[in-house]
């Protein structure tokens, strides 16, 4: 798969809560920073994702793709449904995959809210 149907796959996974899906494209290494400065693993981010029903609604735009030999950096946007003040939530997201045994696996992300159009 290219990075950029690996990151097709993800954004797939993560609508769909797979965990099997997660567990082979996110890297044994893999780690995530969340917007609450939460530092997640593996096992913990799938989890989480297991856990949390606003991936159901996770819309991902504006994606961008940046190769650099065997490390594939994305950039994109997010919206999803939350709960609390805000019922919905807007941010940027980077995405770092890098080519591992020829398969190109998720080792980082990065979350970050900002206020739409911001």
């Amino acid at each position: 798969m290219s990075p950029k149907q690996t990151f097709d796959a993800l954004s797939r996974a993560l609508n769909a809560q797979d965990a099997a899906i997660l567990e082979t494209l996110l890297s044994d290494s893999f780690r995530f920073t969340g917007t609450a400065a939460q530092h997640q693993n593996k096992r913990q981010r799938i989890q989480h994702v297991l856990e949390n029903p606003v991936f159901a609604s996770l819309r991902l735009r504006n994606i961008e793709f940046e190769m650099l030999e065997a490390t594939c950096l994305v950039f994109a946007e997010f919206q999803y449904e939350g709960s609390g003040e805000l019922s919905v939530w807007f941010g940027r997201s980077t995405f770092v995959f890098v080519k591992q045994a020829e398969v190109w696996k998720l080792v980082a992300q990065h979350n970050s809210h900002v206020q739409e159009g911001g």
